[in-house]
């Protein structure tokens, strides 16, 4: 196997980058990070109690870590919805979970579970790490059909069962009660818009919900579809500049655009476009990782096709993919996925870990989605490596 396919000091020498992973979730093996090999880990916060430390890991490891703080769907219930018409209403506790909850939970289930906080503090709560954090995420943020909540004497303070690496939901520590798909929308679109305004990417957890999902953000993106021209009508515009009246701008040529009349819709001529622009609060965000991407290729398509010929939706979407989640023969995941990742564009595609414990096994996941990549995407691991470290540069911090 030659140098292109082997896995190589100097390949990780190339920066390999973790779009999504919780090792705050183990702190005792967060020592572990500034030995691993891995470039840079995109730590996700998921609910109030690890949002401090993972702006401790980012304080403690700057170089190493770029922090995301959001609220995870699973923990969506305990947030109350206190934005309503109305302005901002007290808490009712039993009122609460009766609507969020699906079923009908009990007093005594509901006299177990921790008061809801508000959503403005949460959202308050959240930019206040954003602010401190310039480069931070919002995430991991989303929606989840099929979480089913925990018991309270099976949860952790905040009402979630605690993390026991090969937990699985076999019925022992879930009751029966999942969270209404509309309250986890509210607490979606709400860190959605906060992202937007503060101009940053998020990180997207999407389970039995992807038709959801995408008309969420295409709820959001309405309006705001941006225009590019085709090639063929720049140079017509161009031509006119040039020859026009005194005073026309003169329209430099767009590198790559040539002598074609191709009319086709041009992705890279639009981000051009908009490079430049000063950033102005949006009610989306501007980028967008969908983690450890299980959809069909259909989802796929939507997120990819533009809206109209001569317009595209205005956040860029990433598709982030684990040998974890995504890519495990055991549990027949790749003949699932195989389609899917061939169906991303190069420049949208990530690789994650998605792990609880930073160390060696988090190296050897990203090694494995590498792997995985590179393998369906027919290109020697050198070479994927590099792209995946730009996508990922792009992913987190825009254009710059």
């Amino acid at each position: 196997m030659g140098s292109e396919d082997s896995f190589t000091e100097s390949t990780w020498g190339l920066g390999i980058h973790d779009a999504h992973c919780h090792p705050t979730d183990t702190m005792p093996k967060a020592g572990a990070i500034p030995t691993m090999k891995a470039k840079s880990l995109t730590i996700m916060g998921t609910r109030q109690s690890d949002l401090p430390l993972v702006a401790s890991l980012a304080r403690d490891y700057p170089e190493k870590i770029v922090p995301s703080f959001g609220y995870h769907p699973w923990f969506s219930y305990l947030i109350y919805d206190d934005t309503r018409s109305g302005g901002e209403r007290e808490v009712d506790k039993n009122e609460h979970y009766l609507s969020v909850l699906t079923g009908t939970p009990t007093k005594d289930l509901i006299s177990a579970l921790p008061a809801p906080r508000k959503l403005s503090s949460v959202v308050t709560e959240l930019r206040s790490h954003l602010e401190t954090f310039p480069k931070a995420l919002v995430g991991e943020i989303g929606m989840d059909r099929g979480f089913r909540i925990p018991f309270p004497d099976n949860a952790g303070a905040e009402g979630h069962a605690v993390y026991v690496p090969g937990d699985t939901e076999d019925g022992k520590r879930l009751t029966s009660h999942r969270v209404s798909m509309d309250h986890q929308k509210k607490i979606f679109v709400a860190q959605l818009k906060l992202a937007g305004e503060l101009n940053r990417a998020v990180s997207v957890h999407g389970v039995q919900c992807h038709g959801a999902l995408f008309d969420i953000f295409r709820e959001l993106w309405r309006g705001h579809e941006v225009e590019v021209e085709s090639r063929k009508e720049m140079k017509r515009r161009r031509r006119r500049a040039k020859g026009g009246a005194e005073g026309h701008e003169y329209l430099p040529d767009i590198e790559g655009s040539g002598d074609s009349d191709d009319d086709e819709f041009d992705e890279e001529v639009g981000k051009r476009q908009e490079k430049k622009q000063e950033y102005t609060p949006k009610p989306y965000p501007p980028r967008i990782c969908l983690h450890s991407f299980s959809a069909p290729v259909q989802t796929l398509q939507q997120y990819l096709n533009p809206p109209s010929p001569k317009t595209r939706y205005p956040s860029r979407v990433f598709f982030s993919f684990s040998s974890t989640i995504n890519a495990r023969p055991e549990k027949g995941h790749m003949e699932k996925i195989m389609e899917t990742v061939k169906g991303v564009p190069e420049g949208r595609v990530l690789v994650e870990s998605d792990l609880h414990t930073a160390g060696e096994d988090m190296d050897a996941a990203l090694e494995g989605a590498v792997r995985v990549i590179a393998g369906i995407k027919g290109m020697g691991i050198d070479e994927c490596v590099k792209v995946l470290g730009e996508n990922w540069r792009e992913f987190v911090f825009g254009d710059v």
